[in-house]
Formats: C-alpha cells, sequence, structure tokens
C-alpha cells in the first residue's frame, strides 16, 4: 500500500500543507531504492543538462542543500548512511550502495558532481531550490522523475509563473501557497502530498515523453474497462517537501514518488470509497488538467462495482 493517501471523500483544493513534525522523515528511503538511485544516475549520465540545471550565483544554496540532506539522512538512518565532519574536512559513507567520499565543504572542485547534483545521487528525492528573494523562482535543481515537466521548462520562472497553467479555480490556492512558503522559517519545514493517475509507472514522465505518452492514452484508454483498469491505472503520488535553508535563504524543494497499481490501493474497501468520493467530487477541468478524463468512467465503474461486491 501506498505510505501517503491524499484522499478523502470529497475533493480538496487547498494545499493541504502541514508542519513536518519531529519524529517525521525529510529524507525518505525505501524498498525501491538501490533501483531508483540507479536510474536516476543513468539518466543524468545520458543527458546531464536535461536533468540538472542551476542557475549562476546558486552555490552557496547548494551546499545548504548538501549539508541538509546529508546531516538529516545520517541521523535518520545510521544503519545506512554516515557523516564524520572535522572543521571543512568531510567523510560521507554511504553503505547501501558502498560509497564513501571525502570532500572539502563549500569547496566544488572536491566533489565529483556540482553540489546539488552529487548529493541528489544519494537520495531518492528529486531536489530543487526555490529563490529567497519573495519569489520563490526555481533558481536550481536535480529533477529526474517528473510530472509532465522538465528544467527546461520551468527554470528561473518564480512560483506563480510555474503553476500558471493550472485551472483557474486553483490559482488562489497558489497564492496562498506562495505567500505560506515566504513565511517558512529556517529548521520548520512542511510538507503535503498530491495525487495523479496514470496509465504506466515510469517514473521518468519529464516533457519529451509527453508526446509518447499521450499516444499511448490515446490508444489505451478506449479499452479500459472496469474489469482491467484496476491493473493498467497506477496511482502516482508526490510527497513534497519545503525547506528554509539557513545560510541562502533559500527553500529546499523536495520530491518523493511513490506509485501503486488502482487495483492494490482499492483492496482496502475504506481506499476505494474515498478515491471514488474524491474523483466524484473533483472538478471538470481538474480531471482534464490531470488528464484522467480518458479514464474516468472506467475508473469509476470499478470502484462502485467493487464498493459493492465488499458489501454483499
Amino acid at each position: 500500500m501506498l505510505p501517503y493517501f491524499p484522499f478523502s471523500h470529497a475533493f480538496d483544493h487547498r494545499m493541504g500543507t502541514a508542519p513536518l513534525q519531529a519524529h517525521e522523515l525529510l529524507i525518505e528511503v525505501d524498498d525501491e531504492y538501490r533501483h531508483e538511485i540507479a536510474l536516476k544516475r543513468d539518466l543524468l549520465a545520458q543527458d546531464l543538462r536535461y536533468y540538472f540545471q542551476a542557475l549562476p550565483a546558486t552555490e552557496l544554496a547548494q551546499w545548504d542543500v548538501l549539508e541538509r540532506v546529508l546531516t538529516e539522512t545520517a541521523k535518520r538512518y545510521p544503519q545506512y548512511f554516515s557523516l564524520t565532519q572535522t572543521g571543512d574536512q568531510w567523510h560521507w559513507q554511504n553503505n547501501l550502495l558502498a560509497e564513501e567520499f571525502h570532500f572539502i565543504f563549500g569547496d566544488a572542485g572536491t566533489l565529483p558532481q556540482a553540489p546539488l547534483d552529487w548529493v541528489g545521487r544519494q537520495v531518492q528525492e528529486d531536489l530543487l531550490i526555490l529563490s529567497a528573494d519573495g519569489t520563490a523562482a526555481l533558481v536550481a535543481g536535480q529533477l529526474c522523475f517528473p510530472n509532465g515537466w522538465c528544467m527546461d521548462d520551468k527554470i528561473g520562472q518564480t512560483f506563480l509563473g510555474i503553476h500558471r497553467p493550472a485551472p483557474t479555480m486553483v490559482q488562489p490556492t497558489m497564492q496562498a501557497a506562495h505567500k505560506l512558503l515566504e513565511h517558512i522559517p529556517a529548521h520548520r519545514p512542511i510538507w503535503r502530498a498530491s495525487w495523479n493517475f496514470k496509465i504506466t509507472d515510469q517514473l521518468d514522465l519529464s516533457t519529451k515523453y509527453s508526446a509518447g505518452y499521450n499516444n499511448e492514452l490515446a490508444h489505451l484508454a478506449p479499452t479500459l474497462t472496469s474489469s482491467t483498469v484496476g491493473d493498467q491505472i497506477f496511482i502516482r503520488i508526490e510527497r513534497q517537501t519545503f525547506s528554509r535553508l539557513p545560510r541562502s535563504g533559500a527553500i529546499l524543494f523536495g520530491i518523493h514518488t511513490y506509485q501503486n497499481t488502482l487495483a492494490n490501493e482499492a483492496a482496502d474497501i475504506d481506499h476505494a470509497k474515498k478515491i471514488l468520493g474524491t474523483l466524484q467530487t473533483t472538478p471538470r477541468d481538474m480531471l482534464d488538467y490531470k488528464a484522467i478524463t480518458p479514464f474516468e468512467s472506467a475508473m469509476l465503474h470499478f470502484l462502485e462495482e467493487k464498493i459493492a461486491s465488499a458489501s454483499l
């Protein structure tokens, strides 16, 4: 089952942010760690500039991210990672990958990649940096597992600009979220979970795959029925975290993507009811924006039949 389940009995247009509690993790490591890190590194080897970009004058924020991610990960998962600091001399050990690195904190020449790019290769999360100037512009990022966008599309854009393609109904929510980001204090991160439904469990759904995805969707959607849709549709959850960085004042935006089939989640009838309630009350323009409309009917019938059979 998915570790996060952002569905209720009705659609909620709010951002749904909450403070990250002391026992909750900023960076999460799960059974997919080795597979997803290998996939990340393969994508970066194929086309580094497509998956990693950083505007000038972002190096301080990149070191901020590196420090936050390494210290948090070593603290929370000491069985997998260790970090030793002797002044500016740092030693990082990754037991899951049998790797270790010695580097000088603040000296990018002592790392094999830029600080943000390097630390992103140690964790499953996509790591993005939003500016500290009040616009929350996207100024750097390693983005390997996006849902319908890429760094080329958004680098340099403000937070509100990034979300401008979203339906008009959510624009007030985006403005409220922007205000919230402006006031995040250091060491008081927040988080939220977003949801979507896809016809594939491919993690990298960046813009270059959009045409192929849409063609596949147009071919597959008419064939889906209540008997087949459960195993062919994947629920895609993004656990998103936002953290103020102490040195630069920038914001670390982390995204961890989780997926499961609709059938697996709907095996829990309470989950099935909440997914159904959410879909039945989601505004039409939002369903269109999320590209759910082509298989919406098949999903609704599947969920209704699942719930009905459970009550017999």
